[in-house]
């Protein structure tokens, strides 16, 4: 019988836990993402700040903490309660899947800057090597050290940063900050792949460990072809399964688990995690899949060709992802 663990934040000291919603597309550059960082400090919180590196620039919003023991909690309970392996679902994943720049862009734009409940959070550009550190250190940011080639990467692709630091009024306000997570929404660039920002925590010393929580209207690859998340390191703690009385590869009622049969039993679980649906995707359903990584090394991390994408499970093990073609904006880890 699995005995339920208690929750104690992440899955220990030194760990990155995110909660991802999903939406795929069958356009090229259509699928959205929501991605719901917890947000831990070590040391004193005046010197805390994260860049954390986007396709897009995202918008950002104060979301509850609660809801991370909500969705721990459901997972601890589901798998305590599990009686038979789940049935053998078949998902195919997705059926199929600016403005104009300035002629001499700044070092560093600054495309958006606001206070997000206890925090001040800039979303930049960087267009020259070297600038970066040189406005975070102008603005009150840790700068990034022995960064550069990571740096090139994302200024290569054209990603954005938020640069997320501890606001001026909150640290007066009270020494007991409130850390609560952000969440950040924005378009991936592709079709299918599920985002998860990896290479940038390679510039830490101490090694670390991933906790994902991915809603996606269907099964996400494990191990089905080498697209799969245990070919990076993860494994799989948990997924949602289909009943006798659930339609099947239809998804779950997150914002209605009253509603659902496979739902109803556990919806005292997570009401902050139902609240989340409702305000954002009601009516949308999905399957849960929680994802852990443990003692990755920083400088493994670092060399990896890309971050972390997450892709359906397309029954057909020849099937190449669409954003894992050539061109696409997951191709880099298999470009050869």
């Amino acid at each position: 019988m699995y005995k339920a663990q208690p929750y104690k934040g992440s899955v220990e000291e030194q760990s990155q836990e995110a909660i991802i919603i999903f939406h795929g597309s069958d356009k090229a550059g259509g699928a959205t993402e929501d991605l719901i960082l917890k947000i831990s400090v070590e040391g004193e919180v005046d010197q805390f700040a994260w860049v954390v590196p986007f396709p897009n620039e995202p918008k950002v919003a104060k979301e509850d903490a609660k809801m991370f023991k909500e969705v721990h909690a459901y997972v601890e309970a589901k798998l305590a309660s599990l009686s038979r392996r789940p049935s053998k679902g078949k998902f195919e994943g997705d059926a199929a899947p600016a403005a104009p720049a300035a002629a001499e862009p700044a070092p560093v734009e600054v495309l958006s800057r606001k206070i997000v409940g206890a925090f001040d959070v800039a979303v930049v550009r960087e267009n020259q090597a070297g600038a970066l550190n040189g406005w975070l250190d102008k603005e009150g940011y840790q700068s990034l050290e022995d960064a550069e080639d990571v740096l090139e990467f994302y200024r290569k692709k054209k990603y954005v940063y938020a640069c997320i630091k501890v606001s001026d009024a909150q640290l007066k306000k009270s020494a007991a900050t409130d850390l609560h997570p952000l969440r950040f929404t924005f378009k991936t660039g592709g079709r299918d792949g599920i985002f998860f920002p990896m290479k940038m925590t390679g510039l830490q010393k101490r090694s670390f460990n991933v906790n994902l929580y991915i809603f996606y209207r269907a099964w996400l690859n494990d191990h089905l072809s080498k697209y799969g998340y245990e070919h990076r390191g993860f494994v799989r703690k948990f997924r949602d399964w289909d009943t006798q009385q659930c339609e099947a590869n239809a998804g779950k009622k997150f914002s209605a688990p009253h509603r659902d049969h496979y739902l109803k039993d556990y919806a005292h679980h997570f009401p902050t995690i139902t609240k989340l649906m409702q305000k954002l995707h009601p009516g949308q359903q999905y399957y849960l899949t929680n994802i852990q990584a443990r003692n990755l090394d920083p400088e493994d991390v670092r060399q990896w060709k890309d971050d972390l994408w997450v892709f359906p499970y397309y029954i057909d093990r020849k099937f190449i992802p669409f954003d894992a073609r050539p061109g696409a904006v997951a191709a880099a880890t298999w470009e050869n």
